[in-house]
């Protein structure tokens, strides 16, 4: 287990997206999209993401979803739309409960929880904190709530579009 803060999520979680061969499982309350971002900042990890999926890596992405006129919505229904045409798939929202978890699980072997969101402010500004977990048996239990989550949210035919 090893504990990370601010801005050295970004160089772990790109770490981790780039050596996944399987599969990749990933929950955020927010997901930000910087078209034409440079490299070192969080659009990292959306052009890592999409090219993991492009290699055959099976990524699944769940994001909070609010109603239309909200920002936070409108936020992550673009960046969803642009994962899906990436070969992503992605589920939007719509339990009971607000998804407000951050993690991330790769190939089942390693798995982060944290406070990040996918936006810039999570690797310039915010205070931050995660951990990065590679016992079988913890990952295994935040797989597992990733699926229970996911379970929760089917895609509406609507979103399916993208």
């Amino acid at each position: 287990m090893g504990v990370f803060f601010e801005r050295e999520y970004l160089p772990i979680v790109v770490g981790c997206i780039k050596e996944a061969v399987e599969e990749i499982l990933v929950c955020t309350y927010e997901w930000g999209w910087y078209e034409g971002q440079r490299t070192g900042t969080i659009q990292d990890v959306n052009r890592n993401l999409c090219m993991a999926a492009k290699r055959g890596v099976a990524v699944r992405a769940l994001l909070n979803n609010e109603p239309p006129g909200r920002t936070l919505g409108k936020i992550n229904r673009k960046s969803a739309g642009r994962l899906r045409r990436n070969g992503v798939d992605v589920r939007l929202g719509g339990t009971a409960k607000i998804i407000h978890a951050k993690l991330w699980v790769f190939d089942r072997k390693k798995a982060i929880v944290c406070t990040h969101n996918v936006s810039g402010r999570a690797v310039s500004s915010n205070a931050e904190l995660g951990v990065l977990l590679e016992d079988g048996e913890e990952v295994g239990k935040v797989a597992a709530y990733f699926e229970s989550l996911w379970a929760r949210v089917p895609m509406p035919a609507a979103e399916a579009a993208g």
